[in-house]
């Protein structure tokens, strides 16, 4: 297991100038950015902040992670602002103040020194985030006519996914090694690879946007390698918290190269 871990390490760090550096630019949000990419920025986000406030109480990249964290904050303060000013009616605007009103409580906790307590309760915060963010993700993509909005969402689900099941394997770390906790990994896993097949075979994506998926599915098998049953020394933890990112960054790239392509062309 361990020569894998070091196989995969190569590849992950020969990827790195087409992932990390090269999708980077895409992780901010605009007043121009579609209410459905806020939205699933919102979504992707509310794990993402959880994933990393687990690895400051397992005191792993603690520098990067705080500063991530304080990233990601901004970030989703951005995104709530952003889709504030959208028109937003009926459904989507009761949604909308539940997911301000959860962030409000997630917020306070992630800027806070994690603890035991304080861990549980993000962890609990970021799952009740992430429902209301995809309910609103959900009835904001039903107002859209392109179905290409339909595979936006799902890339930036599968960003959601990522940090979701990264979150779950630090979970595992921190001693929760229930068979509860093996089986919600499992099942996020089924997810993110049933999505990744889904985007790849759509008649509606690119021959870039398929490049970009070939990237982020040999970063997934990196990532798949750590969060196995094997995968439990410290180089397997930090893989996952390297590897989630560089996934992230990259749905997020994807899912954005969709939007442009559904805010171009006239459905069919």
């Amino acid at each position: 297991m361990l020569a894998m871990h070091r196989l995969l390490s190569v590849i992950a760090l020969a990827l790195l100038p087409f992932g990390a550096q090269a999708f980077a630019q895409t992780r901010t949000t605009s007043p121009t950015t579609p209410p459905l990419a806020q939205a699933a920025e919102l979504r992707s986000l509310s794990q993402r902040l959880a994933k990393l406030h687990l690895q400051l109480r397992l005191n792993l990249n603690a520098e990067a992670a705080q500063r991530q964290i304080d990233q990601g904050v901004a970030r989703f303060d951005a995104a709530l602002t952003n889709l504030r000013q959208t028109p937003l009616q009926g459904p989507a605007a009761t949604t909308f103040k539940r997911v301000d009103a959860v962030w409000q409580e997630q917020k306070q906790l992630m800027t806070a020194a994690p603890n035991a307590t304080s861990a549980e309760r993000v962890i609990l915060s970021a799952e009740e985030l992430t429902i209301a963010a995809g309910r609103l993700a959900m009835q904001l993509e039903g107002a859209e006519e392109s179905p290409v909005w339909r595979l936006s969402d799902l890339a930036g689900r599968n960003n959601m996914l990522a940090q979701r099941l990264a979150r779950l394997y630090l979970q595992t770390r921190l001693g929760d090694k229930s068979q509860g906790r093996r089986v919600d990994i499992e099942t996020t896993r089924k997810e993110f690879v049933t999505s990744l097949d889904e985007l790849t075979r759509a008649p509606q994506t690119s021959p870039a946007v398929a490049d970009s998926l070939k990237l982020a599915r040999q970063q997934w098998i990196f990532f798949d390698a750590a969060i196995g049953p094997d995968g439990g020394d410290a180089n397997a933890a930090r893989h996952v918290a390297t590897t989630s990112e560089r996934i992230g960054e990259m749905m997020d790239a994807i899912g954005n190269s969709y939007a442009r392509q559904a805010a171009e062309k006239p459905a069919r």
